[in-house]
């Protein structure tokens, strides 16, 4: 890794440097490093780079997309049959018009983004709302990279002492002309009072922790003073939680139904259970978009949205952005060969959760005989070999490169080994451990899972229980840090630094610890790592978190489906996938519509 990239990585800017939108791509980056050797990145000058689609995909075509590696604009692993990334056709004038539509797979929330982070709360609120800074997205962000890009805000420096950011703001940002905002002018009082909504309240309260307070220094200057400097606070303001929204939609109780932001489209109707209708802002900051608007479609059932799919009645739809198996696509495929394809690289996976704080979870033989009853292999034999198994932490802060699964550096207890299991229940007095699952079904990849692993526990002696319950009623306690006892469906809350993954799921007072752990071994890493700002030495922590968490067994791994998504192809300008769970197609289509058309 580049002294670039470590300074980004770890926060350590130059003393008092000042942010341009250039600078801001040259050094604001949290790169993934280890990568570059599985990925082949296309660097050259080839514009006549075309899209990668079902076709090609399941062709002949594959293995010369693969070793076109300097087509512009294309990321590919030549062991995965889809890119990562690829390029937008050449030639191409975007076209003005028409609507957008989505199929999605939730039902539309609270949308009041401080309360939760859920898909059916955020994703309508991230479309209207705009934040300070923003990520690189759409057909031109690297999916191994997070390139910090201003939003609201056009520059920042940071005090020689790390304890001060300053932000000049964007000059002529309106709020939308919509009662009760009416176009007002946007200052840095509508940034303080946001910032110290989300410090004091929500869910969102870690990225605030640290923070000593907020200053609307003059209309177009915000500043922020920390009580000690971390490594990476500024990286979190780039993501999808932290979105400005104004002071009367609260003041009004009604920031729970509506929205009214300074981005590039205007929420006009919201149906419950049914859609939600949002309009081009012709006043956005940004200049209009080329969409008339994005409708987004309550679609419940998986097997309706993905037959409205391939009727071409949606543009995109949530069930083939997390399909759970290669065959799924290849069916696609066969319907709609035209079809657009990527993949999500994956450092991390999500694992089994269980409430930490319960009695029955503290002994750690218990822990590690959970975790040794499941057969990773079994699990990746569902998805035709695409699937990984990795630990919660990512790999690639803390080695250069993926280890692979029999590596001693997972550990003692990540091997699948049936009988070590029944010897550990019954050494710790277990043998006829219960569990009860409560899990959403996000994808048909939730039941499969669920399903296995009631028959792996089973054979271990363990009994599991319970299993679907409703999406309200599912994250209402998962990311409120109620589950009640384990979850094969719970999910960590995406971060966009280090920190998030060593503080924010693991530190005992941590907003985002849904598991409940409270270790004081893990809670002293945990805090030394947000202020270590050396890269090496901050790296050599991650790694005793690392060594510890899979001795501990905190987090049993199970395998992850690589997500594989679908666009129509007349679909332009929109690409989803990106470093850390960014540019996620089920929250993140704010940031898209700046690029998206339909070539139709």
């Amino acid at each position: 890794m580049t002294d670039q990239h470590d300074t980004a990585l770890t926060g350590s800017l130059p003393a008092s440097e000042a942010w341009s939108r250039r600078a801001l791509l040259r050094s604001s980056m949290l790169a993934l490093s280890g990568l570059g050797a599985a990925a082949l990145i296309g660097c050259g000058k080839d514009e006549d780079a075309a899209p990668a689609t079902g076709a090609p995909a399941t062709s002949a075509a594959t293995s010369a997309a693969t070793s076109a590696t300097t087509q512009a604009g294309l990321v590919k692993d030549p062991n995965l049959p889809y890119p990562y990334q690829f390029p937008e056709p050449a030639g191409k004038t975007p076209k003005k018009g028409g609507i957008m539509r989505v199929g999605v797979d939730f039902d539309l929330g609270n949308h009041d983004v401080t309360r939760s982070s859920a898909g059916g709360s955020i994703t309508v609120p991230n479309a209207v709302y705009n934040r300070l800074l923003g990520f690189k997205s759409g057909p031109h962000f690297d999916p191994y990279k997070l390139e910090l890009e201003p939003e609201l805000a056009t520059t920042w420096e940071r005090t020689p002492d790390g304890l001060t950011y300053t932000f000049k703001l964007k000059p002529n940002v309106k709020w939308q002309n919509v009662a009760p905002l009416n176009g007002r002018a946007f200052e840095a009082a509508d940034v303080k009072f946001a910032f110290e909504r989300f410090q004091k309240e929500g869910v969102h309260r870690q990225y605030f922790t640290n923070v000593k307070s907020f200053e609307a220094v003059d209309k177009a200057t915000f500043k922020i003073n920390l009580t000690k400097a971390l490594a990476d606070f500024v990286m979190p303001l780039g993501g999808r939680y932290l979105t400005i929204h104004p002071k009367e939609l609260v003041d009004d109780a009604s920031i729970e139904r509506t929205a009214i932001g300074t981005g590039p489209v205007i929420l006009k109707e919201r149906l419950t259970g049914q859609r939600a209708v949002l309009e081009r802002n012709p006043d956005y900051f940004e200049g209009p978009i080329n969409l008339d608007g994005i409708e987004f479609r309550v679609i419940l059932d998986r097997d309706a949205q993905v037959a409205a799919f391939r009727a071409e009645q949606t543009d995109f739809t949530y069930a083939l952005a997390f399909a759970a198996t290669k065959r799924d696509i290849d069916a696609l495929v066969k319907t709609n060969p035209k079809v657009q394809l990527n993949m999500s690289a994956t450092t991390f996976t999500t694992p089994f959760a269980m409430n930490l704080s319960s009695p029955k979870y503290q002994d750690a033989r218990i822990r590690r005989a959970i975790q040794m009853s499941i057969d990773p292999a079994v699990v990746t034999n569902f998805y035709d070999g695409l699937a990984k198994t990795l630990s919660l932490q990512p790999w690639n802060l803390v080695f250069d490169k993926e280890p692979p699964q029999d590596s001693p550096l997972f550990g003692n207890w990540w091997k699948f080994n049936l009988e070590e299991s029944k010897k550990l229940l019954a050494a710790a007095g277990a043998e006829k451990l219960q569990m009860t699952n409560i899990y959403y079904p996000y994808s048909s990849y939730f039941d499969k899972i669920s399903e296995y692993l009631v028959d792996a526990f089973r054979n271990a002696g363990i009994s599991m229980s319970g299993g679907r319950v409703d999406y309200t009623e599912f994250n209402s306690q998962w990311v409120g840090g109620k589950l009640p006892d384990v979850s094969t469906g719970g999910w960590p809350a995406a971060g966009y630094d280090a920190d998030n993954y060593f503080y924010a799921h693991l530190h005992s007072k941590s907003p985002a610890n849904r598991w409940r752990l409270n270790d004081p071994k893990i809670d002293e890493w945990a805090e030394a790592q947000q202020l270590e700002l050396n890269p090496q030495k901050r790296k050599d922590i991650f790694r005793k978190i690392w060594d510890y968490n899979l001795d501990q067994v905190y987090f049993p791994r199970i395998p992850a489906v690589l997500i594989t998504t679908a666009y129509q192809p007349w679909l332009r300008g929109v690409r989803f996938g990106g470093a850390f769970g960014s540019s996620s197609s089920y929250y993140d289509w704010g940031e898209m519509l700046s690029t998206a058309w339909l070539d139709k």
